[in-house]
């Protein structure tokens, strides 16, 4: 977007009084070769799909391409003696040869893991194009094959595809396909699985996350709206719910879910007419906090818009209790194909609930079972938890795809914030959090501690896992299709952060200004108002303390942008050729960023205009406008009015003899009408220009045929 079309926009914000939350800048910049850290790339030979499948206390486990990988989360090395190699049969790369896959694809990626016991578990590959699934056992520290079995309904085919697992006492849930071409999607669990071709319960979804919480199975996925059908396609985020110990329904409806339900998820900038991220990328795990003295759990979720929109994205808060609210609520129903989609009346609702979890779902009544089979969808959408995206971002060069979150990290105040880590299909982790989590749950006040270009320009961020080791630094592990890369959780020693202004204006729970270090450091984050040493200097809600004075370099820092070196995978910053214009309202920033490409040393005294300033000045200049061009015109039309006629003299004496008055000699006295082209009439009805007048009539000669 060019620097006017920005200005404008910001101008019709202002005289619309619009309430769209301002892109926060980010404090701090860090490019993509000043990242230091841990990296773990496996076979560099070709690209390993890396998947994280299980965390244990000091390892993960690493599903790839024809292995699984044991990588220890200290440095992240691989435990070579813990690997565990899976390949699929030369007879089934064969098939998916003929099938028109390629030999990348035709391998055997490691997507689901289960543990069944101590030394028991089942993997699940993609097996080229086969799913199949393999029970392994750990006996004298090798790994021994059980037995196989069919991955069908278990593991997708592409490892590229959207599906999700999750293993609850002893059983996987998946969501996923269960055709080659992707066209039948379902949720199963042994032998019960949701219908067939049914657009009521699933209709084109892309499932992005899932676990267990309390009695029910979470899934996570966006699809195509059927209630929105009748005015064209759209696409909603939905979270679907089953209940753990569902056996399936009574007669035929042994191998259906009889507690499949889902509900939309509202992630909106809300107002007259509400803007929706509709598009569901990923979910963090639950999180339990205390939020304006209420304690919630919450999960975070990535929306974004559609590809073919407006570039942007928002990480949004639900709290479980309201999802269980919400399918407590009533149903939605499509009386006819062509009526609206409206709520269904309680009187028409049976007993017991349809969707409920009861201890033998196979004793249920017909009535009840086809009741939920016809109506999963819940009427009431599943609300943010504070009114408001935490964090949005409109951008045209990255969106975001992933979140985790660092819980309840406690500032110097005593007051704790989750800290959120926003990856994005550029290669980015935004920090960022929520100022004003401890005290509103109706209001939101962005904050973006720093972007990091942590892998090359270009490579999406798959996966992120905050990782807290006793003794060890805090880190931040970044999953990418062949990278996985290991990061500090702060940059508390960043240049960018070198005065305690700057430390102070990151409004960092990790990071305080240590007065008689004169240094920015990182704190713990256990510490309470009666153990902060009173030499330490953190503001986390306004970024300036008084112990640092209110110098004019109280504008929060940004690293100066350099420009991509050849090799390096980098793109100039977005915000290069930004002018930015902030708007002076209340809930918003009161001070603007040193843009990216001033010298460090040198902070600019930040300009901020109000919205009745802005909006008169574009009152002022259109009316200034107006007035020079009327001036302008005027002048120009009396220069013109003097001037002699550039036609030539033939075409003078035309335009003369149109213009001749009655006095005129040599014309017939008799004026024409020349707007209607008709000749004007005498009193007595005769044209005013005919010959009858001046000459008799004459007699003509008439010849019939």
């Amino acid at each position: 977007m060019s620097t006017s079309l920005r200005i404008l926009a910001l101008i019709s914000l202002a005289a619309q009084n619009v309430a769209w939350p301002q892109d926060p800048v980010p404090r701090l910049h860090v490019k993509h070769r000043e990242v230091i850290g841990q990296r773990f790339l496996g076979n560099e030979s070709h690209v390993e799909h890396f998947k994280l499948l299980e965390r244990a206390t000091t390892s993960i486990l690493i599903g790839a391409r024809n292995a699984i990988y044991n990588i220890s989360l200290h440095d992240l090395t691989e435990i070579v003696d813990q690997r565990l190699q899976w390949s699929s049969s030369g007879a089934h790369r064969e098939l998916c040869y003929l099938k028109g896959r390629s030999e990348d694809e035709c391998q055997n990626y490691v997507r689901v893991f289960g543990r069944q016991g101590p030394d028991q578990f089942l993997v699940c590959g993609t097996n080229a194009y086969k799913p199949a699934c393999r029970q392994f056992t750990i006996k004298d520290g090798a790994y021994a094959k059980e037995s196989d079995m069919d991955g069908l309904g278990l593991c997708p085919y592409d490892p590229r595809h959207n599906s999700t697992a999750v293993f609850v006492e002893g059983q996987l849930y998946a969501a996923t396909v269960a055709d080659f071409s992707g066209g039948e999607p379902l949720i199963h669990r042994d032998k019960i699985r949701t219908e067939r071709s049914d657009l009521n319960q699933l209709n084109g979804p892309n499932f992005v996350s899932s676990f267990a919480y309390e009695d029910y199975v979470f899934f996570f996925y966006r699809e195509t709206a059927v209630e929105y059908m009748n005015c064209g396609k759209a696409v909603y985020s939905r979270v679907g719910r089953v209940c753990q110990h569902d056996k399936g329904g009574p007669h035929a409806f042994n191998d259906r879910w009889t507690s499949f339900l889902k509900a939309r998820l509202n992630c909106s900038v809300p107002g007259e007419y509400p803007f929706y991220f509709n598009e569901i990328q990923s979910t963090s795990d639950v999180t339990e906090g205390v939020y304006a003295g209420e304690r919630a759990r919450l999960v975070y979720g990535v929306f974004t818009t559609p590809v073919n929109s407006i570039g942007g994205s928002a990480v949004c808060a639900f709290s479980m209790k309201n999802v269980l609210e919400v399918f407590q609520g009533a149903f939605k129903e499509q009386e006819t194909i062509n009526s609206n989609w409206l709520r269904v009346l309680p009187e028409k609702v049976p007993e017991p609930r349809p969707g409920a979890c009861v201890n033998d779902s196979r004793t249920l009544p017909d009535v009840t079972v086809n009741f939920v089979k016809a109506h999963p969808l819940m009427d009431d959408a599943v609300q943010s938890f504070f009114s408001l995206p935490v964090i949005t971002k409109v951008s045209f060069n990255y969106r975001f795809t992933k979140v985790a979150v660092d819980p309840q990290v406690k500032a110097l105040d005593g007051k704790a914030y989750d800290i959120l880590y926003v990856g994005t299909d550029d290669g980015r982790v935004l920090k960022a959090l929520n100022t004003r989590a401890p005290d509103s749950l109706s209001n939101v006040s962005q904050v973006i501690v720093s972007d990091v270009q942590v892998l090359k320009y270009g490579q999406a961020i798959k996966d992120l896992l905050v990782v807290h080791l006793a003794g060890e630094a805090s880190k931040l592990v970044v999953f990418a299709d062949s990278e996985i890369r290991a990061v500090p959780l702060h940059h508390c020693d960043a240049p960018a952060a070198a005065t305690c202004a700057s430390c102070v204006g990151l409004q960092d729970p990790h990071c305080a200004w240590d007065a008689t270090k004169n240094l920015c450091v990182a704190v713990s984050t256990k510490l309470h108002d009666s153990d902060a040493d009173k030499t330490l200097f953190q503001d986390i809600v306004n970024g300036r303390h008084k112990g640092c004075g209110y110098e004019p370099e109280m504008a929060k820092p940004v690293q100066p942008a350099v420009l991509p070196e050849n090799g390096r995978g980098e793109l100039p910053d977005e915000r290069d050729n930004e002018i930015v214009i902030e708007l002076d309202r209340e809930n918003q920033y009161g001070r603007t960023q040193p843009r990216a490409n001033e010298p460090q040393d040198v902070i600019a005294t930040p300009v901020v205009y109000s919205a009745q300033t802005l909006t008169g000045a574009l009152i002022g200049t259109c009316f200034f406008s107006l007035v020079a061009g009327f001036a302008s015109g005027f002048w120009f039309s009396q220069r013109l009015r003097g001037a002699p006629y550039p036609e030539p003299s033939e075409q003078r004496q035309q335009l003369n003899r149109l213009t001749e008055s009655s006095e005129s000699p040599g014309f017939n006295n008799k004026s024409i009408n020349l707007v209607l082209n008709v000749p004007p009439k005498n009193p007595n009805g005769k044209n005013a220009n005919s010959s009858a007048e001046n000459k008799p009539v004459q007699k003509v000669k008439k010849t019939y045929i």
